[in-house]
């Protein structure tokens, strides 16, 4: 789910924003590390750490960490996560 102001066009194409406090609670509500996060979103702990520190992210990592959160569910939706821009 998103609202406006969420995904934006910069320089180097679309980017999106993730609310890092949504993130790091959805970790904990499944019992999860940030790194456990990462290697199921197969993501680096790198951009992960970009996205946990509020700066914006590509919307395939969004989708990636979405699908994790979901656990598999290819139509994510996770209200809360992104945030505005």
């Amino acid at each position: 789910m998103t609202g406006p102001g969420v995904i934006q066009v910069g320089a180097g194409g679309m980017v999106v924003s993730i609310k890092p406090e949504a993130l790091r609670a959805a970790c904990v509500h499944r019992g999860w590390s940030l790194a456990e996060l990462a290697k199921r979103a197969r993501i680096s702990r790198p951009t992960l750490s970009q996205a946990l520190r509020g700066q914006h992210i590509r919307p395939s990592t969004a989708y990636k960490l979405a699908v994790a959160l979901s656990n598999g569910d290819l139509a994510p939706a996770l209200p809360g996560i992104v945030g505005d821009c």
